[in-house]
């Protein structure tokens, strides 16, 4: 196969995140097409995510079933030290009006919702009463379609709890995804500076039953029944200065509003003629899927580490290859191997590299470009949307004294600044996105890189333990039509080049 398959211009657009494409094909009057890109991005997310999710479950359960269920408490103090306790409790700290953690929770719930695609796609809705706002998610985007997908029959990879514990809700039987709700939600915010239940769950009992958050107006109102199923005692909370008792926070209309996906509000806004509305939804869109995917790379890489140094580079790999069998194999090479070669590309460029890129938002923000040649196709990430901004943030050195110190004085600001200084809601709802961005992309520090050269870490030594999953893949098929370069330094590019003979002889047959 010799022939070029894309004009130039066809690669770019390709490597254009689609809310950019759908605004310019609004204000260049193409209104069908951009319909037709609203309809393409609803499907554009889904596959990262599902791999992102079962490849959490699937490790985590390498760990209860390798090291013992009770590793598994270790693992999450673990992953979420380094993941949420910078990211999100230090944030959390601060003093504001309680309906801005709804308008957030329900933006990080559309993109768990994966804009309702997917097989048994996520769904939510919103519900306030006098004392709390409650999330009522049917089914939850990740755990509850992880267990309606069947990843918890045997040799899909994912267990469920041996014993009933206090971190499975006092359940046997509790799927190891949902394990880490307890502890990012309820257990790890009790015992850090924040000092409640951040959101309480009422976790679902079958993969057919809802799952639902709370979020609480008044966190001292939180029922003694959250706290004493964790054995844990009820502390008090701050007063809340901005809480209005009386104040009915949303209409319904607007909480319906906030539970649709992005890409049927801004399709809803393009077929009533409204532009102005469907570009500004594009532009909200952008950083969507940010903070979601930032934790769930930052929890796969420091489950990776905690792997390593538990059980040595050997478990890693042992793990790695479980991964790549039961999670990369089944649902990503499987499903491209049934396209055609342009169908392969198109595959690769906008629901892999393209949502790892999170739409070029976020700190060290993920982009790449693709070149073809007669021979082959070249995708050059710089960086790349997970492992290489992973690199580029310094996730795999100690964390600097300096930069130590910056965050312990950025939170004291703004936990200070809350507290203390009459911020007008207005002003406070315009800046708490900007500053819950800002913490969430911290990125964790000290994280592993192999030791000895591996076959699956690309034959080298230092290569960090994210990338070792693509070193997986190219272990399977660097001798096929497969070359991935990846990148050694914090300003390295990684780059992926594939033969066109290889990808029109990819045979579905053969897995």
């Amino acid at each position: 196969m010799t022939d070029r398959l894309f004009h130039p211009d066809e690669l770019q657009a390709l490597a254009t995140p689609y809310p950019l494409l759908i605004q310019k094909k609004i204000r260049s009057g193409s209104i069908k097409e951009a319909l037709g890109l609203c309809r393409e991005m609803k499907d554009s997310q889904v596959d990262l995510h599902d791999l992102y999710a079962a490849s959490c479950t699937v490790l985590w359960s390498w760990v209860g079933n390798t090291i013992g269920e009770e590793a598994v408490e270790a693992l999450f103090r673990y992953v979420f030290n380094h993941s949420a306790a910078r990211q999100f409790f230090d944030a959390a700290c601060a003093m504001a009006p309680p309906h801005l953690s709804v308008i957030l929770l329900a933006k990080s719930w559309r993109a768990h919702s994966c804009f309702e695609s997917g097989d048994h796609p996520g769904k939510f809705h919103i519900h306030e009463d006098t004392e709390k706002f409650s999330f009522r998610l049917n089914p939850c985007g990740s755990g509850s379609r992880l267990w309606k997908n069947g990843w918890y029959k045997p040799d899909k990879g994912g267990l469920v709890s041996q014993q009933a514990r206090t971190w499975t809700y006092q359940r046997k039987g509790f799927p190891y995804y949902c394990m880490h709700c307890p502890f990012l939600n309820e257990i790890l915010p009790f015992e850090s500076a924040y000092g409640t239940l951040m959101w309480p769950v009422d976790p679902p009992g079958t993969p057919d039953d809802s799952c639902e958050w709370h979020i609480y107006k008044d966190r001292n109102r939180i029922p003694d029944r959250y706290y004493e199923r964790f054995g844990l005692k009820k502390k008090p909370a701050p007063k809340n200065k901005y809480l209005d008792d009386k104040r009915t926070y949303f209409s319904k209309s607007e909480l319906d509003r906030m539970s649709m996906s992005s890409t049927d509000r801004i399709y809803e806004s393009i077929s009533n003629g409204d532009y102005t509305a469907a570009v500004n939804l594009c532009s909200q869109a952008r950083d969507e899927f940010l903070v979601l995917h930032d934790l769930y790379v930052n929890m796969l890489v420091t489950t990776l580490t905690f792997i390593s140094e538990k059980t040595g580079e050997s478990g890693l790999e042992d793990a790695l290859s479980v991964q790549y069998e039961k999670c990369v194999r089944n649902q990503l090479i499987k499903k491209i191997c049934g396209l055609s070669v342009k169908g392969k590309i198109r595959f690769l460029s906008q629901k892999i590299f393209g949502a790892d890129a999170c739409n070029q938002t976020g700190y060290h923000k993920g982009q790449f470009h693709m070149t073809e040649t007669d021979s082959e196709f070249v995708f050059t990430l710089n960086p790349c949307g997970s492992g290489g901004r992973l690199i580029r943030s310094g996730a795999y050195s100690p964390m600097p004294y300096l930069k130590k110190k910056r965050e312990t004085i950025e939170k004291a600001i703004i936990c200070w600044a809350s507290r203390q200084l009459p911020v007008p809601e207005g002003i406070f709802k315009l800046l708490f996105p900007y500053i819950v961005n800002h913490f969430t992309q911290r990125k964790p520090f000290g994280q592993g890189k192999t030791q000895k050269a591996h076959l699956w870490s690309f034959s080298m030594t230092n290569v960090p333990y994210f990338c070792c999953q693509c070193g997986m893949l190219y272990e399977q098929f660097k001798n096929k039509g497969l070359s991935i370069k990846p990148p050694m330094g914090k300003e390295k590019k990684c780059i992926w080049r594939l033969d066109k003979h290889f990808l029109d002889k990819l045979d579905p047959a053969a897995f």
